[in-house]
């Protein structure tokens, strides 16, 4: 009995060494695959950061090219604008860019040498760019002034010409300058 005993005690012990064996290549198995799917996992994350990257580069490659094209036809326009200005009767610099202008009889109120752009006053027939010093901020600027339906006005050039204040019964002049203080305009 004891030969019996063991024979089955050695299959048992060789099946358990056997499923031992095994269970410890199927591990290696297991985590050599863990391995593979990582490394693809990365492979794919790169290949979808790379596309990113190249998709964002395209995009600011498409961006700028707009901002240069936008650049250069706003220079073109520019340039166009300087052309005509050249044959302009008046053309005085206001503040910020922005000009008066009067060209083929008419007052432009023109921004950054932009003749298409202009906004046209209508009904006026003088206008000049008069020097204002503003005693309450210590500021000095000029302000456009234009001579409509025969009365003087104080026009803002920023909101396309309209009226500020009407300076009834004024005489203004090239030579005119005004000083504000206390909100209130004095024309020297």
């Amino acid at each position: 009995m004891e030969s019996k005993g063991r024979k089955w005690l050695g299959i048992i012990i060789s099946i358990i060494v056997i499923v031992g064996f095994a269970y410890s290549r199927y591990r290696r198995y297991e985590a050599k695959q863990e391995r593979n799917r990582a490394q693809q996992q990365q492979i794919e994350n790169a290949k979808a950061v790379q596309e990113a990257t190249k998709k964002i580069d395209e995009d600011a490659k498409n961006k700028l090219s707009e901002q240069l094209k936008d650049a250069a036809k706003k220079a073109g326009n520019i340039a166009k604008g300087i052309e005509k200005l050249k044959n302009a009767e008046m053309n005085k610099e206001i503040e910020d860019g922005y000009n008066i202008v009067k060209l083929d009889g008419k007052f432009l109120i023109v921004k950054d040498s932009d003749v298409d752009q202009a906004v046209e006053l209508t009904g006026v027939t003088d206008a000049h760019v008069i020097p204002t010093n503003d005693q309450d901020r210590n500021q000095n600027y000029n302000v456009l002034v234009v001579k409509k339906d025969g009365e003087w006005r104080v026009v803002d050039e920023t909101k396309k010409g309209e009226d500020v204040l009407v300076l009834t019964g004024e005489t203004i002049t090239a030579d005119t300058k005004f000083r504000l203080k206390d909100k209130t305009l004095y024309i020297e």
